[in-house]
């Protein structure tokens, strides 16, 4: 029986209502180095892990765009949490493109499965009879902790014309050791810890070719009822991305302009509000949150006309939907930055707010999806008229 989806509106107002709970538990994540079970249980009660997980399985089979924005709104509760919710649940929408009997597997006993990995060929593959032998050490696996599956990416090099392949696996995480190596600037509680394998056997039902894979091209996307799973998986990686940032920006900004609000200045004790420097901060960190949202919402509606069509997307459509997806982390990263230059000293005690959601930014938009210096060069180039001069669009 298809399973009940609940409509666009009450999608948001679910996410809405986990925020209190979300916030109350940040602190104990943060300290933690993971999020609280309390804050996963209540995302898989609330179907925010469903969102872009399979009909086929229970799941909700929504869009990017749901995906994105209930992330936003989850950021304001609690950054880590919507951090995991972007990566399980975008690694839950590449799983739609693996074969049948690999979807079986993993999302057969719940669509509330959670998949934790990387993305990035950081390992190797050996073939062998009936699939592969793989083996290495993959970094920053965001919600490792919670996950029942792992979906790497590996290159095998042994190949017959000598170029190396990569291709991805999906494994059991009880095939994986846990090395507890996240210790970091920012996003601690997203417990992002390292993955060993040490010659682990992977079927080949279990495997997909990353370029297939990658532009929305495996023929297994064709097999659920809407073209969700036929988008380009980086630039949908960095909308993904994208709106989790969002949602931390809007709440460095609410907490910032809040603080300022009654904040006074320590020697001459007039309102720092009263201050020109510090309203022109304001104006220009709203104007740079406006702008990243609607950048944001209008590459979803790019998405969407791509879904309707079904066709896989153009190098132009691509290299829009990924510079379009990736600027708005930017606009977001340099609003807070402007306002926090501006919170005064006692922003910088580790038991401020301020100073970990400031941390929290700086760190997260190192992501490689949504690097700002190799896209802007990649859609420089594509709106020139030469070649990308990288495969990551």
């Amino acid at each position: 029986m298809a399973p009940s989806v609940p409509a666009y509106a009450e999608i948001l107002e679910r996410a809405e209502r986990l925020r209190p709970l979300l916030a109350g538990q940040t602190a104990a994540s943060e300290a933690a180095r993971r999020v609280t079970d309390e804050s996963i249980t209540a995302m898989k009660e609330a179907g925010m892990f469903r969102l872009l997980s399979s009909r086929l399985y229970g799941g909700w089979e929504t869009s990017l765009r749901a995906q994105a924005t209930t992330a936003a709104i989850v950021a304001q509760g609690c950054a880590a949490t919507s951090w995991l919710q972007m990566v399980l649940g975008a690694h839950t929408w590449v799983l739609g493109s693996f074969p049948p009997g690999c979807q079986d597997e993993v999302f057969g006993p719940s669509p509330d499965v959670l998949i934790a990995g990387t993305l990035s060929s950081q390992g190797t593959a050996r073939q062998v009879e009936g699939g592969w032998m793989v083996q290495g050490r993959w970094q920053f696996c965001s919600g490792v902790d919670h996950a029942d599956w792992l979906l790497v990416g590996t290159l095998q090099r042994d190949t017959p014309d000598g170029k190396p392949r990569s291709l991805h696996v999906v494994l059991p995480l009880a095939d994986a050791l846990v090395d507890d190596t996240w210790f970091t600037l920012g996003m601690r509680a997203t417990g992002s810890k390292d993955l060993v394998l040490e010659d682990v056997f992977v079927p080949e039902h279990r495997t997909m070719p990353t370029g297939t894979l990658f532009d929305g091209r495996s023929p297994h996307a064709a097999r659920h009822e809407t073209n969700l799973y036929k988008a380009p998986v980086i630039s949908s990686l960095a909308l993904q991305a994208g709106g989790t940032i969002l949602g931390m920006a809007r709440a460095a900004y609410d907490a910032i302009v809040e603080r300022t609000r009654v904040r006074k200045e320590v020697y001459t004790a007039g309102r720092k509000a009263d201050s020109a420097g510090t309203q022109r901060r304001v104006a220009e960190a709203h104007a740079e949150l406006v702008s990243a949202e609607l950048l944001l919402q209008r590459t979803c509606g790019g998405f969407e006309a791509l879904a309707e069509t079904g066709r896989p997307a153009t190098l132009e459509e691509r290299a829009e939907l990924k510079w379009g997806a990736t600027y708005p982390s930017e606009l977001c990263r340099r609003a807070v930055e402007r306002l926090y230059a501006a919170s005064g000293a006692h922003a910088v005690y580790d038991d401020a707010p301020l100073q970990r959601m400031f941390r929290d930014i700086n760190t997260v938009v190192h992501h490689a999806a949504i690097d700002l210096d190799s896209t802007a060069e990649m859609y420089g180039r594509v709106a020139l008229g030469l070649p990308p001069g990288t495969p990551i669009l």
